[in-house]
């Protein structure tokens, strides 16, 4: 998003709008996706039963910690956005449009909250992150979107995904060492592994069978993928009819006949290769007869 100084902000395409009240300031200060700051609510409405670590009754009128990139509901998911659009001192009125009222263009129906930035704690560029930082950053990232997978994962992508792009600038990882970047790049490499695995769960949920196929290509050559991440790209390859290479990665597995979700994946697959195989042998008999 780009640098904004104004009186209204809005995002269209995610339903969020700012309108400043009140702004005061010596320094034209803004916080970014790596800040920490301090926050003041005056009032909210319409938040109804939504979760929220900031919008509360009984923290109206306090001064809260926030640190960017740490929101674990959608409500604050967007409170971190809006609040990157204000500068030191402005206290402003946000607005949230909800899914329920997505087409109505009254500002009454929207979640809604009076809201002051007072301090900025920590400031920096992001580019400007050493390589621990951004490695700490991802695993922040990274444990957001595990805890919003169950409930929220289109959230949960975002997060993986935020958390992907802190790691693959440093590819190759091999260079790194833990005492001239506080961190290895073996580190790297297996965080950046547990993280496409989550992704994948990810795209398995909207059916992009072939990404996981890419994002998981790990899996082949890595010396002890995860159950996990081998399951994945097994189910990935039951859904593009991919059998043989389906029932190849479950026999990766040792003790895969004592695990229930590959039984049931390998029932799966010998039934629906069994089916194809029958249904290309009628058209063969109906081609040559």
């Amino acid at each position: 998003m780009d640098w904004y100084i104004g009186t209204e902000w809005k995002l269209e395409k995610k339903g969020l709008k700012k309108k400043v009240i009140d702004l005061k300031f010596t320094e034209l200060e803004k916080p970014n996706k790596v800040s920490k700051v301090i926050i003041k609510v005056a009032k909210f409405g319409n938040l109804n039963d939504r979760p929220s670590l900031y919008l509360r009754a009984d923290k109206i009128d306090n001064s809260q910690e926030l640190t960017m990139g740490t929101a674990i509901t959608p409500v604050d998911y967007y409170l971190e956005m809006l609040v990157q659009q204000m500068v030191l001192g402005e206290k402003a009125h946000c607005f949230m449009r909800t899914a329920s009222h997505k087409n109505d263009d009254n500002e009454d129906s929207d979640l809604n909250f009076i809201i002051t930035l007072e301090e900025i704690i920590s400031f920096k560029e992001f580019h400007k992150l050493d390589v621990k930082e951004m490695y700490n950053l991802a695993v922040q990232y990274k444990e957001c979107g595990v805890k919003m997978f169950k409930e929220y994962p289109k959230f949960a992508h975002d997060y993986f995904s935020r958390a992907a792009k802190c790691l693959i600038t440093y590819q190759p990882f091999e260079p790194l060492t833990a005492d001239a970047d506080g961190v290895d790049g073996e580190e790297m490499k297996a965080l950046l592994i547990q993280i496409q695995t989550n992704l994948a769960a990810c795209l398995l949920m909207e059916e992009r069978y072939e990404d996981v196929i890419y994002l998981t290509q790990f899996v082949e050559s890595v010396a002890d993928p995860s159950e996990k991440s081998i399951y994945r790209r097994a189910v990935a390859f039951y859904n593009i009819k991919e059998f043989a290479k389906a029932q190849e990665l479950i026999e990766k597995v040792p003790n895969y006949k004592e695990k229930k979700e590959f039984v049931k994946l390998q029932q799966n697959v010998k039934q629906s290769w069994t089916v194809s195989n029958n249904q290309y042998k009628d058209i063969l008999k109906r081609m040559f007869k």
